[in-house]
């Protein structure tokens, strides 16, 4: 197992770690290793790069990591949120939103940009159906349609994780009406499935895969379902089922891997259980009665 995942783990289970005794084991890490060997100035390269050590405990005090967060702050910011291209152009809610709720796991949930991004979100951002948006300067149409009758499903899911991030991190009850709203359009749509048919909503939200991507998955909405005290809504038992269906003896397997400049996923073989992932959905899940939902074959 990785240093950087036993530091995790012992994290989460109460232990007390001091700064330099975490930094210690991140420098064994292999992951860590991978993670800081090579840098590209490329907007995509930082993202996946910032969002993955968001995810590793003590990142935030690593050199590459303050590197990162000073290039993403220089370079892929805008009044109104985090921007692939620093401004109008490519501001897509989907990454305003990960960069946001990466910035809270890094300590930086009062920046101004952060701040920025989270009062787009609550401005603008809908969580229903119907709502148009109308905000000068963006075109989300060139996109495909971030905000039609239908809201993109990534887009309203990535931001409710990010408020969710948020207002763990400051406690700014200005958030939680949004929030609250957005809850409940991911639990209408039982986290993964289309109101129409009940088919998955994308291609690849049934994915097994860490750390996030663009593609929206199952993994990261029992995270969130976890985290914001929904796992007992009857709305999210399908995904629930769903994922003990596809654990095998040792845990799960990641079945897709993400491919863009900069993204590494945290579990390399895919022909075995995943530490990472399988901590993961665990930690999730855990004291979650599961087999009162086992699927009967």
């Amino acid at each position: 197992m990785d240093k950087a995942l036993e530091l995790k783990i012992s994290l989460d289970n109460g232990l007390s770690i001091s700064q330099d005794e975490a930094l210690q084991l991140l420098a064994q890490s292999e992951l860590v290793k991978e993670l800081t060997r090579d840098w590209s100035d490329d907007p995509l390269f930082c993202v996946w790069r910032l969002i993955a050590l968001s995810e590793i405990p003590f990142a935030q005090h690593l050199e590459y990591t303050d590197r990162l967060i000073d290039q993403v702050f220089e370079r892929l910011t805008t009044p109104f949120g985090f921007s692939l291209s620093g401004d109008e152009k490519y501001f897509l809610p989907c990454y305003n939103a990960m960069l946001i709720s990466a910035m809270c796991r890094l300590g930086q949930s009062r920046a101004e940009h952060v701040l920025n991004g989270v009062e787009w979100i609550t401005t603008y951002q809908p969580m229903e159906r119907g709502l148009s948006v109308s905000t000068s300067k963006l075109n989300f149409d060139r996109f495909g349609g971030c905000f039609k009758h239908t809201p993109c499903y990534i887009g309203v899911a990535k931001s409710v994780f990010a408020l969710l991030s948020y207002w763990k991190a400051t406690g700014d009850t200005g958030v939680s009406e949004k929030l609250e709203k957005g809850k409940e359009y991911l639990l209408d749509h039982e986290l993964v499935r289309k109101l129409s048919d009940g088919k998955p909503i994308t291609q690849h939200i049934m994915d097994i895969s860490f750390p996030e991507s663009y593609h929206l998955n199952i993994v990261e909405l029992i995270r969130f379902s976890s985290n914001a005290n929904l796992l007992d809504d009857p709305r999210s038992h399908f995904a629930v089922r769903y994922l003990e269906k596809k654990k095998g003896k040792t845990g799960w397997k990641t079945d897709f891997r993400y491919r863009s400049n900069g993204y590494i996923s945290f579990d390399k073989n895919g022909r075995k259980a995943g530490d990472w992932v399988t901590y993961i959905i665990n930690h999730a899940l855990n004291g979650f009665n599961t087999e009162k939902f086992a699927v009967k074959e």
